[in-house]
C-alpha cells in the first residue's frame, strides 16, 4: 500500500500544479470586496470554529505573533473602508489589531463586547459534525490605502490585554468613489 502511495505521489501529485489564485480586491465592476474566514489562512494559535471551511469563523486568538492572512490582488489603487465581523466578551475587549497589504496599514481597537452563545445545536437530534454559528457583530475599523498590485492581506494583533482578540467572521472592503 505504501509503495502504491508513493507511486501516486510521485506520478500524479508531482504533475499538479500549486494553486496560486490571488483573492481580487477592487475589481473595476464591482465596489464591495468581500473575505471571509472561509478563504483565509489561519496562523500561530488561532483555528477553524470547523475542519469543514464553509459557514466557520477564526477563534482562539491568543497571542501578538498569531495572524490571519489572505493571498490577494489589488486591482484598482484607492482608498477602502474596512468593516469585520466580530465577537468578543466583555473581559477580553481592547485588544488593538493591524491590517496590513505591503506597506499599507490600518489600525484599529475593540472596545465593544459582543458575546453572543453558539447556537443551531438546539434543532439537532444528532451533534452535527458542521460549525455551529452565532451573530457577530459589524465593527467599521477605518480606510486604508490599497496600492495595486498582489501580495499578502494580513490581520494581525498589536496588543492583547486579556486573554484573547476576538473571534472573526468576515470582513468587507468597500472602495470609495
Amino acid at each position: 500500500m505504501k509503495m502504491v502511495a508513493d507511486q501516486f505521489r510521485k506520478e500524479v501529485l508531482s504533475e499538479i500544479a500549486a494553486d496560486e489564485r490571488r483573492f481580487p480586491v477592487g475589481h473595476p465592476d464591482f465596489r464591495f470586496t468581500q473575505l471571509p474566514a472561509r478563504d483565509g489562512k489561519p496562523h500561530g494559535n488561532i483555528v477553524r470554529s470547523n475542519r469543514s471551511p464553509n459557514s466557520t469563523f477564526f477563534t482562539n486568538w491568543t497571542s501578538i505573533s498569531d495572524s490571519i492572512t489572505w493571498s490577494c490582488e489589488v486591482l484598482s489603487e484607492g482608498n477602502y473602508e474596512v468593516e469585520i465581523y466580530y465577537t468578543c466578551p466583555a473581559e477580553d475587549v481592547g485588544s488593538t489589531f493591524q491590517l496590513s497589504f505591503g506597506s499599507d496599514k490600518l489600525v484599529a481597537r475593540i472596545t465593544e463586547a459582543h458575546d453572543p452563545p453558539l447556537r443551531g445545536m438546539e434543532n439537532d437530534r444528532i451533534p452535527r459534525t458542521q460549525s455551529y454559528v452565532k451573530d457577530f457583530r459589524p465593527l467599521s475599523i477605518g480606510v486604508i490605502h490599497l496600492n495595486k498590485g498582489a501580495d499578502i492581506l494580513t490581520l494581525k494583533a498589536l496588543d492583547i490585554p486579556g486573554t484573547r482578540v476576538m473571534d472573526f467572521r468576515s470582513m468587507n472592503l468597500k472602495r470609495s468613489r
